[in-house]
């Protein structure tokens, strides 16, 4: 069990600011784009992945810009299609400038018009309609951003992008989409839709990453079977084959090896990616959680916290290192961050009141922050969106441990390892199951587990 030191070590607390490595554009203040999701007017289209995945990538590639600062994809994604002029969308997210545009077809070729906006002024300062071959989308992209450093009076470059099917590209997309819903019906898509992706484009490394990932998940959280850890690991080396410099693809190896028990090379891994690109949200969250695992705590703070200053707007990174600084014992910053944690997640149900992941994260930061009923209530509303997901049980034995339940609580993580999720690493270093930890159904239920 973990030794907690109290409320008001303040050494330890410090201690850890100390040390959390912020990536760079979380250091100071830059002036600020926000990039809107683009129009996607293709006929019989309408493709809200690929419209909210060309934004993403023009984030991606300004982030990289010495002195520019690309405002988090959800926070700007919230005003996509909202009629809003740009200038107001601007002043809402307090960006200094703001890019909206549009993707259309055109005779077999795409045609990307993109525009940015001054938001002081209201007036528009940039704008370029460019015409492009349908395997030609990253370089497009790219040109775009090199035009807003420019028009910023700010220098970019950007490593070469190896040409992407289109539709390879949306099948990915929409893989990335069901993976982050981390639950078992949601991964089975992710992995269909990367596949397909491959079908079209077998030279595809973030394809080969994001099939990795899921096999990976699948191995840890659902179906501890050697065919899935096999796939992890033949589909990451696979991504690192085809560019050995894409960050991605190095997380993705991380996340293999993590799930075959592997931790320094793991850790290896992980750090390559963080340093290709600092601003990787995947490397550093899948870090975190690797060193939670691994019985790490303090170094999960330092990734849990680089992830959430990444994605300020994303609830998982803040809410989980709320549990991490809860383990510790620092409990002034485990309220600060349950706080904050449970705001976005108001937030996230109030536009996806379906969203199982944000209810059950919520409920534990609910019981814990002391509304118990509130808490228990969000939990039975999430068990009845998918009852036999692994992750979600093992989550509910988490919050019912918290909620001082733990008969109910060793129910919920009997029925997680009957459904699939046996990683002993989580059972063993959760700091939320601290309470039910030393009774003699969880030992039986620890010897069941593999390590």
């Amino acid at each position: 069990m973990t030794t907690k030191v109290g409320k008001h070590h303040g050494t330890r607390r410090t201690a850890l600011a100390e040390r959390i490595p912020l990536p760079p554009k979380a250091r100071a203040h830059q002036p600020a784009v926000a990039v809107l999701p683009f129009l996607d007017l293709r006929r019989e289209s309408g493709d809200a992945p690929l419209a909210e995945g060309i934004a993403e990538e023009l984030i991606q590639a300004l982030n990289q810009v010495e002195g520019l600062r690309a405002i988090s994809r959800t926070t700007s994604f919230l005003y996509g299609g909202s009629g809003l002029p740009l200038a107001e969308v601007g002043r809402r997210l307090h960006a200094d400038a703001i890019l909206g545009g549009s993707l259309l077809e055109r005779e077999g070729r795409l045609v990307l018009k993109a525009e940015l906006v001054e938001v002081a002024s209201g007036r528009e300062i940039w704008s370029e309609v460019r015409d492009f071959d349908r395997r030609d989308l990253f370089a497009a992209l790219e040109d775009t951003a090199r035009g807003v450093a420019g028009t910023l009076s700010l220098p970019a470059s950007f490593r070469p992008r190896r040409p992407v099917d289109l539709e390879a590209y949306g099948y990915y997309l929409r893989g990335r989409h069901y993976y982050f819903r981390f639950n078992r019906r949601g991964m089975g898509f992710a992995a269909e839709m990367f596949r397909r992706a491959l079908d079209l484009d077998p030279g595809y490394a973030s394809a080969w990453a994001g099939l990795a990932n899921a096999a990976a998940y699948a191995y840890i959280y659902i179906e501890r079977t050697e065919p899935q850890r096999e796939l992890a690991e033949s589909a990451s080396r696979k991504a690192l084959e085809l560019d050995p410099d894409l960050a991605e693809a190095h997380a993705s190896r991380g996340v293999a090896l993590s799930a075959a028990g592997l931790a320094d090379e793991a850790e290896e891994a992980f750090e390559t990616a963080l340093r290709l690109d600092p601003n990787l949200y995947e490397a550093a969250y899948f870090y975190a959680r690797h060193c939670l695992a691994a019985g790490k705590p303090e170094r999960a703070v330092e990734y849990f916290e680089w992830a959430a200053a990444l994605r300020p707007e994303d609830f998982q990174a803040i809410l989980l290192v709320a549990q991490v600084y809860h383990s510790l014992g620092v409990e002034d910053e485990a309220e600060r961050a349950r706080r904050q944690g449970l705001s976005l997640v108001q937030d996230r149900l109030e536009r996806e009141p379906d969203d199982v992941r944000a209810r059950y994260l919520g409920a534990n930061a609910l019981v814990a922050l002391g509304d118990r009923e509130k808490g228990l209530a969000w939990a039975r509303m999430a068990r009845s969106m998918d009852p036999d997901d692994p992750m979600l049980l093992y989550n509910l034995g988490c919050i019912h441990a918290l909620a001082e339940d733990p008969d109910e609580a060793l129910d919920c993580l009997e029925r997680a390892v009957a459904a699939g999720l046996t990683q002993k690493n989580w059972f063993r270093h959760d700091g939320d199951l601290d309470a039910i930890r030393a009774r003699p159904r969880f030992q039986r239920l620890m010897d069941l587990l593999a390590d």
